[in-house]
């Protein structure tokens, strides 16, 4: 059974004071939401896949754990406690008779301050509307995943079906789970089980293993939350593994992979997903993506010495 603690949600949730509802405290502070839509695409073959840039977080050191190791590591990079920008992104997995969204950005839940919900221009410069999107891909719960499936208290998609583990549904809906929270992550099961009950029958929950479109396979990596996904890609001519929340910072978590980070449910049980994915993914050589790598997010993750390196790809 997953134990939850303050610490299981994170410092960043108490320090920052993040309570997703009409009192939120902005955890972090952007000065515009008039900012230019950001997208970035790359051919997989069947498929085309497209980043969208929903914002940037600028992360700051409380967010990741660890000491000295990870200290040095920063003034070795020259990052600064309060600089690890890390974006969030969306993508559209586009075939000739498919068009399906993979999470869906913040949307208009404020926790985080203005500045994000870009998804929607984003999806409009590619000439995509919302009822053109037949299938939306949730890898997790997350407000910066989730945010931007109800718009106005309305499903922003009104013609997709809401793909997720049955394993992520099943903690955010748990009335028993959610008693045991602390009470600043009182609004995150909430906001979760709330958009789920939007999409009502139009929600599939989905086994580890399940191909959820042709060549689309879910794979259940917990630890960031108890049914955190990643899919694996495969359009005949490239396969790429979209890594979701593996990685939230590409420089240090790569370098230093048993980092933990405090939205994590389970800290121990991420780090330990992270380093089975990253052996494989590296071993393999495959094409990653994922929701804060540096955007677009298409590259390799590499050894280097005893950890690993994230090296951007320019895919045509």
């Amino acid at each position: 059974m997953t134990m939850l603690s303050r610490r299981a949600f994170g410092l960043s949730l108490a320090a920052g004071g993040v309570v997703l509802g009409a009192a939120a405290t902005p955890l972090f502070a952007q000065t515009s939401t008039a900012l230019p839509p950001a997208v970035a695409g790359a051919s997989l073959g069947a498929y085309r896949i497209t980043a969208i840039l929903d914002g940037i977080v600028p992360l700051g050191r409380p967010f990741f754990q660890g000491g000295e190791e990870v200290d040095a590591f920063l003034a070795s990079e020259g990052l600064g406690p309060e600089a690890l920008p890390a974006p969030i992104s969306a993508f559209l997995l586009q075939s000739a008779d498919r068009t399906i969204l993979i999470d869906a950005g913040m949307g208009d839940v404020e926790a985080f301050g203005p500045g994000f919900g870009r998804l929607t221009a984003g999806l409009a410069a590619l000439g995509v509307e919302a009822s053109d999107v037949d299938t939306v891909i949730l890898t997790h719960a997350h407000p910066d995943h989730l945010g931007g499936l109800v718009l106005a208290g309305v499903p922003a998609f009104p013609n997709a079906e809401l793909v997720l583990s049955e394993a992520e549904s099943a903690f955010w809906t748990d009335a028993a789970m959610q008693a045991a929270a602390p009470a600043e992550a009182q609004g995150l099961f909430q906001l979760a089980a709330g958009t789920l009950q939007a999409y009502g029958t139009r929600v599939t929950l989905v086994q580890d293993g399940a191909e959820v479109a042709p060549g689309v396979t879910l794979h259940v990596s917990p630890g960031h939350t108890p049914g955190h996904g990643i899919l694996l890609i495969d359009g005949g001519d490239r396969q790429m593994m979209m890594i979701a929340d593996t990685v939230h910072s590409a420089d240090l978590h790569t370098a230093l992979p048993e980092t933990g980070f405090g939205f994590d449910v389970d800290t121990a049980l991420a780090i330990q997903s992270r380093l089975r994915l990253f052996d494989e993914i590296a071993s393999d050589k495959i094409l990653v993506t994922g929701s804060h790598l540096h955007f677009p997010g298409f590259g390799r993750i590499l050894p280097a010495g005893d950890a690993y390196r994230f090296v951007p790809a320019t895919l045509g």
